[in-house]
């Protein structure tokens, strides 16, 4: 049970948004460039996914008191786990990545190394970037929308860095700085019970609504600016529940307005990997049993 335990706290639903940029991006790119996925592809994400469990597992340690006010009562705060486990297993996980990123390319290698860096200095003390409203935001930017970006063609140089289309990062780079706006006003009052300055304690409600909405809609430009119809779509899909959320101003509204861009990112990537779809589905299933028979919780739900 210890092991399943550990796979469900390195929150691996919370690692769909990663690999959807991921595969977005690398659709573009194979539609220029007439590649194929490859199993070098799935061997990325895997290491992606390694690095991302690393950054949660050290991110629970750090935030345990908060997670407490937030009532997010889990693997740390029911004694499944404990905290010098966790220890172990974000080092187990996050050098192993580090190590097998070279096996891609030196490119790939320093963007992991980057991801490890940025994962450490936004939870760890005394540096938690994630209690600063606009590193926190230019962290998640970065890592997940610019670096994942990047990811797909860990061969990028001079000669093919054309191939994935320059707008493609400052796509994901304003949508997820937009989703992160989004994820933390549902947890403002316990954020600033526990003095964590995040963008939602830092601006009022509305104006962090307000920022969200502006980011989201230059990321719908950026992809009108590209051409890629469907990322315009996603965009503008997202603005909606956003708009209601701002409208009729609720805890589910903003659970949803957080979560719909990503579900909507996802399905996009299922598009175009219809393989994706299937894992997706039983990771839902899978994590819909965990969870009720372990916490007696109804999780993943939209709102």
């Amino acid at each position: 049970m210890k092991v399943v335990d550990f796979f469900f706290a390195a929150r691996p639903l919370l690692h769909l948004p990663i690999w959807s940029i991921y595969l977005c991006s690398l659709h573009y790119h194979l539609r220029i460039s007439g590649g194929l996925f490859e199993w070098s592809d799935a061997g990325m994400m895997a290491c992606l996914s390694l690095m991302v469990s690393g950054a949660y597992f050290l991110n629970q340690i750090h935030d345990f008191e908060g997670d407490c006010i937030n009532r997010k009562l889990g693997f740390l705060q029911r004694g499944f786990i404990s905290k010098r486990q966790m220890q172990i297993a974000y080092v187990a996980v996050s050098l192993p990545a580090l190590a097998l990123s070279r096996l891609f390319s030196p490119f790939a290698l320093v963007t992991f190394a980057q991801f490890f860096l940025l994962g450490f200095l936004y939870s760890a003390a005394p540096f938690r970037l994630k209690d600063r409203p606009i590193w926190g935001m230019l962290v998640n930017a970065y890592s997940f929308g610019w670096l994942v970006t990047f990811m797909a063609m860990p061969e990028m140089n001079v000669h093919n860095a054309g191939m994935l289309g320059w707008d493609n990062p400052f796509y994901f780079f304003f949508a997820v700085a937009a989703v992160h706006i989004l994820t933390t006003i549902p947890d403002r009052k316990g954020d600033l019970a526990a003095r964590k300055m995040t963008v939602a304690v830092w601006l009022a409600p509305v104006t962090a609504r307000l920022l969200a909405l502006v980011l989201m809609l230059v990321s719908a430009f950026v992809a009108w600016r590209s051409g890629h119809a469907l990322l315009i779509t996603s965009s503008l899909l997202s603005v909606l529940p956003l708009l209601a959320a701002a409208v009729r101003p609720s805890e589910k509204a903003d659970l949803l307005a957080a979560k719909a861009p990503i579900l909507l990112l996802t399905l996009l990537a299922a598009y175009f990997f219809w393989g994706y779809l299937l894992f997706v589905v039983a990771l839902v299933i899978l994590s819909r049993i965990y969870f009720a028979k372990r916490f007696r919780l109804v999780y993943p739900k939209l709102a």
